[in-house]
């Protein structure tokens, strides 16, 4: 068995895949149709813009009888197939493509056309293998795949209005997560920034909960098919998001903001201004909604610096003791999270004292 690195064009594999010069061997691959629509369209949006994607494995082959090369797809059948399903004008691009939505090929400007046919597609080409050997290859190929966590499988199971809406976001607020280092990139590449994200979204639909797989999971599948809250939503996450981001930028340099505590933060803001579903003046001690994020933003920002660095501290005496036991403890309970909200209105309200 050989194996040879290389590039080929899309151009190259789309006239091996008509002329039947590459095929699938159905022995290893699975079945066709898997790929839904607006994933189909996000892989050819990623071609457009020339992002890389994984390699293709290929297996060569003579057949002696005709003497001629055979090419068989060991890994890469869903790719190449709506690479060629798009040529092909089977399909047009959802609105996951931000700048071709709507766009069949024949659609697409003459210079999107010659980047796409000339997108170089990286290549294992495996010459001489054993049927064996291709089963291991194809084996090993998915064994090395890291165990999905929640937020991945999530990410993988959906494929619908609500999925894009988080997909959006990432694009929006993912460099923010990273540069104040509210997560590690390790934790990004895991996509916990996209569950951070339907948490949030979560506050303003559901209010404050624990954080629950099936919880999360139940907001995209009854957004999936349609996300019939999704404006209000949008307006309300990113209004706040970059309220923060502008007016409380001083925490975020402090970089003492972590995932919980951002979680926290964004719900006493949402519920300063427009009020939490399950939270009411009762939980954060008489204070009513105010219409506004913050009554001072500047003494807001010393206040809320005091009580991260106090739990940064797990300083737990004095007055505000229930706010570090609550920052320090199960940081993603609705106990801890309501204690946590409750303290941070009072710290954008001015009424710490």
């Amino acid at each position: 068995m050989k194996i040879i690195r290389n590039t080929i064009p899309i151009s190259d594999l789309f006239n091996l895949m008509v002329n039947s010069e590459l095929t699938i061997n159905r022995t290893y691959q699975r079945s066709q149709g898997l790929w839904p629509q607006n994933a189909r369209s996000y892989f050819i949006d990623t071609l457009l813009n020339e992002f890389p994607f994984p390699k293709i494995v290929i297996r060569q082959i003579v057949d002696l009888t005709t003497k001629k090369t055979k090419r068989e797809i060991i890994d890469g059948q869903q790719r190449l197939t709506t690479i060629k399903d798009f040529i092909e004008d089977k399909f047009k691009l959802s609105n996951v493509s931000r700048d071709y939505r709507g766009f069949q090929f024949s659609a697409l400007p003459d210079d999107a056309k010659s980047k796409f046919l000339g997108y170089e597609v990286s290549t294992d080409t495996v010459i001489s293998a054993t049927d064996d050997e291709v089963l291991e290859i194809f084996r090993r190929i998915n064994s090395y795949t890291l165990p999905l966590k929640e937020p991945e499988k999530r990410h993988a199971s959906y494929q619908g209005e609500f999925k894009w809406f988080i997909k959006d976001l990432l694009d929006l607020y993912s460099p923010m997560l990273d540069r104040y280092k509210i997560l590690t990139l390790r934790e990004i590449s895991r996509m916990v920034d996209a569950e951070l994200l339907t948490e949030l979204s979560q506050v303003i639909l559901d209010g404050v909960k624990n954080r629950r797989a099936p919880f999360l999971d139940k907001i995209y599948k009854d957004n999936d098919e349609s996300f019939v809250r999704k404006d209000e939503v949008y307006t309300k996450l990113t209004e706040t998001l970059d309220f923060i981001k502008v007016e409380l930028n001083q925490i975020l340099e402090s970089e003492t903001l972590k995932g919980y505590s951002l979680y926290s933060l964004f719900s006493a803001l949402l519920y300063n201004r427009y009020g939490v579903i399950n939270i009411s003046a009762d939980d954060v001690d008489g204070l009513e909604v105010i219409g506004e994020y913050t009554s001072n933003a500047n003494q807001a920002v010393q206040n809320i610096l005091e009580l991260f660095s106090l739990a940064e501290q797990k300083n737990e005496k004095g007055k505000y003791a229930p706010f570090v036991k609550a920052s320090t403890g199960a940081t993603t309970s609705d106990v801890n999270r309501r204690i946590r909200l409750e303290w941070l209105v009072k710290a954008l309200q001015n009424k710490l004292n």
